[in-house]
């Protein structure tokens, strides 16, 4: 069975959508048109801060409502336009589509062509160090040389479904490696990466 896509309004790109509408009504049908599954889950996590925040309960009607406003403005607005909290995106930051927040972008896209340009419009520099460090686990496991075509192909799909594929986005409460110190790292240590994936 074909995964079901969508043009997420959110995200600005084609997701993998929500299985069916996430409740009844117009509001449900829009989400489930024109938001994929990844958003949704933004959304989630959004909702539990804003109604612990706001003392909010879904026992009340009015709470109810507010917490559906909230909903739509949040599923689109595209993350393009704004930073969390509404304020216009900090120059030379980029909404991180792999770790889910806004972060320091790359300088430049990191190759030429399509896919380099989509990951510099939407991985930060911290995303792409991720993929270095995956890069490096799947050329060492599957013996990979980038001399060979097909292997390029290779890692060059696994690259995309790095960044966009299902389930790409990291967990909320994921830490940078090395951020409660030492030197943590995401295994393959100081081997070399893909000379694709090492262009700064």
């Amino acid at each position: 069975m074909t995964q079901r896509t969508v043009q997420c309004a959110k995200l600005g790109q084609e997701l993998a959508g929500l299985d069916a509408p996430p409740f009844p009504g117009a509001l449900g049908q829009r989400i489930f048109e024109n938001v994929s599954k990844r958003a949704f889950d933004l959304w989630q996590e959004e909702s539990a801060k804003l109604m612990k925040a706001r003392g909010w309960n879904m026992g009340q009607p009015d709470h109810r409502k507010q917490l559906l406003v909230e909903m739509e403005k949040f599923l689109f607005t595209p993350v393009s336009a704004v930073a969390p909290g509404g304020a216009p995106r900090a120059e030379g930051t980029v909404f991180c589509l792999k770790v889910g927040r806004d972060l320091p972008a790359m300088a430049k896209p990191p190759f030429p062509g399509a896919l380099g340009e989509r990951i510099f419009e939407n991985i930060s520099a911290q995303g792409w160090d991720l993929w270095e460090k995956q890069a490096t686990i799947l050329m060492n496991h599957h013996g990979l040389s980038m001399a060979d075509p097909e292997h390029r192909h290779f890692l060059m799909e696994q690259m995309e479904e790095f960044f966009f594929g299902e389930g790409a986005q990291l967990p909320a409460d994921w830490v940078p490696p090395g951020a409660q110190g030492g030197k943590g790292g995401g295994g393959g240590g100081g081997g070399k990466g893909a000379p694709a994936a090492r262009k700064k």
